[in-house]
């Protein structure tokens, strides 16, 4: 299909590819100048909101890391207030002591709680036998009797830094349960800072970050999280519409500070990043990239569009150019149309001097050229014709009855042994195989069929074997649908002739002899292979060259090879002068490993269509 379609485009006008050449190569301008643009402020875009965006997640963070600071420093202000302090350090055993004292304790938490943090859910103080509480909601923390076992409380207690208790969810104002974040911080004697008096919590919701966050300018449908470091959402702006984006996009991979792209279903989302010191809280901004390069896309759409109708424009006036331009040469090329087909009565007009004028006075001179041409050598070319064929013909002839006198003196003259040898009937059986190979030969120089060459081989072997007796085998395996191809006489016969004089009569033991054939690429391949003596490398391609030799060139000494060598190439040369330089023979041989001769013919037009053409070459 391929091909076929670059077959098409060679048949094309000159016209024609000058238009979609220069048509393409305008429109590839174009598109890679709108590509690029596009790219290039795409690239800017793009690069510079991830740098406004990170800036903008790090002051969020900044601003949370300062509201989590002032929680923290709400967890101190029992160290202002020395009698709360003093009532801590205080061990009463009176039951009336211990309720002045809680008395104390909790209305100190609750002028705490009187600040205008409403965020602010419930204040503790915590120790490991009383619980000091004030809350503005119906519950009370989980945990309310049995908070002495939980690791926050044991963490607090031995150390000097907040403990942040990460998000969980707890009833507050009814039966369900709200996300809250908890901060605990130790409360420590001032005059011995190694006693622990108290644990001090403060449960909050996320009021205070929530109005932190709500105050930021994302992109275009950009999402903004705040999420612990077990992952739990405690802040979410999704305007990305998908309730499970930030668990599609692994945000456990993100940097603490620092942006990533992720691809989920190719969508790209551009993540940015930044870790509050303070809690280890992440927050993150996330924003598609098909939204943030809506406007790079719309530009870019809209350039490519101007850029179409001005391609649009520029090809509609090169066609126009074009037309008229090149108007006079398209004229010769119809006329040298009107050439191919015969017609040398032509002339082209000339209307300009530049190089198209020129190019068609260089014509109507050609024309009138070549009509004198053809005049002059129609004459020459006939008797040239004329002159070869009869030539070939004679050669033909001539090299098709060498081979009757060799074969039959060889025949000959093993009867004459047989008989001397009083085996008079394996003399009958060789002059019966000697008789019909005398008929097979009647018609030596015209063409037989494979099978008919195959009974003369047959015959010649018959006749050698009766001399040789079981020192000499052959075996002949043809394919059937090649036993009626028509091939010159005498093509397979002399070959074996030749296998068996330089190999039978040489060698000691078994011979063998092997007729096969195969079909490739439109040609017939017969091949003669024997277990013989082979052939000096030396020897093999002296006989090669001259196998492979032009059969104009073997002319020049055409008296030597017909007096002294009458098998291999005479077969050869027939064949050359049958079909052409591109067939005949070649041999194979190794040293002591036998020899082989392949016959190549054409296996693909008949035999007398195959002579004519070789006949005129």
């Amino acid at each position: 299909m391929k091909n076929h379609k670059l077959l098409l485009a060679r048949n094309w006008s000159f016209k024609s590819k000058l238009l979609v050449i220069i048509s393409a190569l305008i429109i590839f301008i174009i598109m890679l100048i709108s590509s690029f643009s596009y790219a290039m402020y795409s690239r800017h875009f793009t690069n510079e909101t991830i740098k406004q965006t990170q800036q903008i997640i790090e002051q969020v963070s900044i601003n949370v890391d300062t509201y989590m600071n002032e929680l923290y420093r709400l967890t101190l202000s029992p160290y202002y207030n020395d009698s709360i302090m003093k009532e801590l350090e205080t061990q009463l055993e009176g039951d009336i002591e211990q309720l002045d004292k809680k008395r104390n304790i909790e209305a100190f938490l609750s002028s705490v709680m009187t600040l205008p943090r409403s965020e602010i859910l419930r204040v503790y103080i915590l120790t490991d036998s009383d619980l000091y509480s004030y809350t503005r909601t119906p519950y009370d923390m989980e945990n309310y009797h049995d908070y002495a076992k939980t690791p926050w409380y044991q963490q607090a207690k031995v150390t000097s830094l907040p403990i942040f208790i990460p998000v969980h969810s707890e009833k507050v104002f009814g039966d369900k349960k709200t996300q809250i974040f908890s901060i605990a911080q130790r409360i420590r004697s001032k005059e011995d800072n190694s006693k622990v008096l108290a644990v001090i919590k403060v449960d909050s919701n996320y009021d205070g970050i929530k109005s932190i966050c709500d105050q930021v300018q994302l992109q275009d449908k950009g999402s903004l999280f705040i999420v612990d470091e077990n992952q739990n959402i405690l802040y979410q702006n999704n305007k990305l519409l998908e309730s499970d984006l930030l668990s599609r996009l692994n945000i456990n991979e993100a940097s603490e500070n620092g942006n990533y792209i992720r691809t989920i279903e190719n969508e790209e989302y551009i993540i940015n990043a930044a870790t509050l010191k303070s809690t280890n809280l992440k927050v993150i901004v996330v924003n598609s990239y098909s939204e943030l390069n809506k406007r790079s896309i719309l530009i870019r759409n809209t350039t490519i569009m101007l850029a179409s109708i001005c391609a649009l424009l520029a090809v509609s006036l090169l066609f126009l150019f074009v037309q008229n331009f090149f108007k006079p040469l398209f004229n010769i090329i119809n006329l040298m149309k009107e050439v191919q087909q015969g017609n040398l009565d032509v002339q082209t007009e000339i209307a300009n001097n530049d190089e198209v004028g020129y190019l068609g006075r260089s014509f109507n001179k050609m024309v009138l050229q070549i009509k004198e041409m053809l005049e002059k050598n129609t004459l020459l070319v006939k008797e040239i014709y004329e002159s070869r064929f009869l030539q070939k013909e004679a050669q033909y002839n001539n090299l098709c009855s060498q081979i009757r006198p060799h074969f039959l003196y060889n025949t000959l003259n093993t009867i004459s042994l047989q008989i001397k040898c009083n085996e008079n009937e394996d003399a009958l059986h060789s002059i019966e195989h000697l008789s019909y190979y005398l008929r097979g030969i009647m018609n030596g120089d015209k063409n037989i069929k494979l099978s008919s060459e195959v009974d003369i081989v047959t015959a010649y072997l018959g006749i050698q074997k009766a001399r040789f007796g079981n020192s000499l085998n052959y075996h002949i395996d043809l394919s059937p649908e090649v036993q009626d191809y028509m091939i010159p006489a005498l093509t397979l016969q002399p070959i074996v002739e030749n296998a068996v004089i330089h190999g039978c009569e040489v060698k000691r033991g078994e011979y063998t002899i092997v007729i096969t054939n195969e079909i490739q690429d439109n040609k017939l391949i017969l091949s003669v292979s024997d277990n013989g003596i082979g052939i000096e490398p030396t020897l093999l391609n002296t006989l090669n060259e001259k196998l492979s030799s032009s059969i104009h060139h073997a002319q020049e000494d055409s008296t030597e090879t017909i007096t002294e060598s009458i098998g291999l190439d005479n077969v050869n040369k027939r064949i050359k002068l049958h079909y052409g330089e591109a067939y005949g023979l070649q041999m194979f041989s190794q040293t002591s490993q036998g020899t082989k001769v392949i016959v190549t013919l054409p296996y693909d037009s008949p035999l007398k269509e195959r002579l004519k053409l070789c006949t005129l070459l």
